[in-house]
């Protein structure tokens, strides 16, 4: 309810004494406050309808009503009714010219409009407000109900929200890491600089956790009725978020199955990873997405965000946590995958992420989630997975007799420096790790060029091989990774 509103009531009999302007009589009232008090500022809320009769103010001097009208502007008030009869025939001119000068709203009161008459409308007014801003609170919530169980991500219910309030809303984790936010064009603050925003609202959201993630309405403004509106929704937001975005036991242990058959190669066999997957209540006939992200340190601030993208981008997701590692299954994407593509690499160019797929079959993702969880270990940032990468052959070989083929290959080198002390293993290490190149490794061992050379010529006599092909240098490397194969 508004001052406007009080004149244009034409049972209460309010007249204008001062020029007030349309802003000032746009302000809201938020209760009466009936009070004879020369100084009743000590008990007064801003934006109260100030009620009094004037008795006691019997004085004349300009510069007492001036500080009674300043006092009543440092609350503020919305306005002042001023009752004539009871102790004044007219309306002070003192009063008139201090409430005219400060820009305070005041109403003169006919003799045959008692203030209780004022105080019972506005009450009355305010309540019906309060029901409507209720009824559509709950609307709003009815909306939003219904658009999550028809599976609708957190943005649309999110721009929901927004086309109720008409302000900019987003969603932050217990980290003040933002999560989803619209429009998107509106920009919010993160981290420390967060608690620097004095123009938004935060309400924690009701999802069972001990550091729940938190709603923001920028507020432009006053709140208005904004708290009253949320009151419903935010339930129906932390739901779906809890839906979307936590795991139940079951799932993250079904997860953990399918993760741990996927990596054990010579005890699980495709059988036993078809079967894990399908526990997951996920669909062997179309595509799955993978993602694993390090979630190690400062980059638990990325889970939800990362979260809520796979779910706004997925149909059906499944997702856990394993040890410091968030890995993630999805499938029937809402749109082309180039954009789902571009969206999860773009939520942190600093965290360490590997996006893989889509695979069609189960052998593909055994094979890429392997190297999916080796590969998020040696990368500083979001990167798109190649189709093939040697961990996983290697990790795929090593459960099929390679393991021990590859211990038999290198004892040579191993018996030979054993006995002589000699280091022709590390040699062939960290040549291989340096691309064969043999400055590089030169320099790395602290050996001469002529050193190498005599060392390589040994690895080969030794090995029954030539170091010269690809083919003799590939075996090397392959036989390296498989007996320094260690289970994830």
């Amino acid at each position: 309810m508004r001052v406007a509103d009080l004149l244009t009531e034409h049972s209460l009999q309010l007249r204008l004494e001062t020029p007030s302007g349309p802003e000032r009589l746009g302000r809201e009232i938020l209760r009466c406050a009936p009070t004879e008090h020369l100084d009743p500022t000590p008990f007064l809320d801003p934006n109260v309808l100030l009620l009094t009769s004037g008795i006691g103010m019997n004085f004349t001097e300009q510069s007492i009503w001036d500080g009674y009208v300043e006092r009543l502007t440092r609350v503020p008030v919305a306005a002042v009714a001023f009752a004539i009869g009871t102790a004044h025939r007219t309306l002070p001119r003192g009063l008139v010219e201090a409430c005219a000068r400060h820009d305070v709203p005041l109403l003169e009161v006919p003799t045959t409009v008692p203030l209780l008459k004022i105080d019972q409308h506005v009450e009355g007014m305010l309540q019906a407000e309060r029901i409507a801003v209720l009824d559509r609170g709950w609307s709003l919530a009815d909306d939003c109900a219904r658009l999550a169980s028809q599976g609708a991500e957190v943005s649309t219910l999110l721009a929901t929200i927004y086309a109720a309030l008409e302000r900019p809303i987003a969603v932050y984790d217990a980290f003040d890491s933002l999560i989803a936010q619209y429009p998107e064009a509106v920009t919010w603050r993160t981290g420390a600089a967060r608690a620097a925003q004095l123009d938004v609202l935060t309400v924690p959201l009701p999802m069972g956790l001990s550091n729940p993630c938190q709603l923001a309405v920028r507020l432009y403004g006053s709140p208005g009725d904004v708290e009253s509106l949320l009151a419903s929704v935010t339930s129906i937001l932390a739901l779906q978020l809890n839906r979307s975005v936590v795991v139940d036991a079951s799932s993250h242990q079904d997860m953990l199955r399918f993760v741990n058959r996927c990596v054990a190669w010579s005890e699980s066999t495709r059988s036993d990873v078809a079967n894990a997957f399908q526990e997951l209540g996920l669909s062997r006939r179309t595509e799955t997405t993978l993602l694993v992200a390090d979630m190690s340190g400062e980059h638990a601030a990325a889970g939800w965000k990362l979260r809520v993208a796979l779910h706004d981008s997925f149909h059906d997701v499944r997702v856990a946590e394993l040890d410091d590692n968030l890995v993630a299954l999805a499938q029937f994407p809402r749109e082309e995958f180039a954009e789902i593509s571009a969206r999860l690499l773009g939520i942190g160019t600093e965290i360490p992420l590997v996006l893989h797929g889509p695979a069609r079959t189960i052998d593909e993702l055994r094979i890429s989630l392997v190297h999916a969880l080796d590969l998020v270990r040696h990368v500083t940032g979001p990167v798109r997975a190649p189709a093939l990468g040697l961990s996983a052959v290697v990790a795929a070989a090593a459960g099929r007799g390679a393991r021990e083929s590859a211990e038999r290959f290198l004892a040579p080198l191993i018996e030979h420096d054993q006995q002589r002390t000699t280091e022709l293993l590390p040699t062939l290490r960290i040549w291989l790790r340096n691309d064969a190149q043999p400055s590089r490794t030169c320099e790395e061992l602290f050996i001469h060029r002529n050193s190498l050379s005599y060392r390589l010529r040994r690895i080969e006599d030794l090995l029954g091989i030539s170091l010269d092909t690809l083919d003799g240098r590939a075996t090397c490397l392959m036989a390296l990774r498989l007996v320094e194969l260690e289970p994830y």
